[in-house]
């Protein structure tokens, strides 16, 4: 399976992971109640090798510096 980066953090934590994607295709969002807003994505981390699930709440944009 390849990823698709989009650097994200786990806001309230050190935790930077990536939104786990199928290569081609839109993040798979899976919904946790009938209330559409309230949702989780896969975050896959590379040092640990793991995706964990995380409301879309909690995650908040890695902006890498260019230059």
């Amino acid at each position: 399976m390849s990823y698709k980066f989009r650097t994200v953090r786990v806001r309230g934590t050190d935790l930077i992971g990536t939104i786990a994607r199928k290569h081609g295709s839109a993040a798979e969002i899976y919904e946790t109640s009938k209330d559409p807003s309230t949702s989780v994505v896969p975050v896959f981390f590379e040092e640990t090798g793991e995706v964990r699930f995380f409301d879309r709440s909690m995650l908040e944009d890695v902006v890498t510096p260019t230059g």
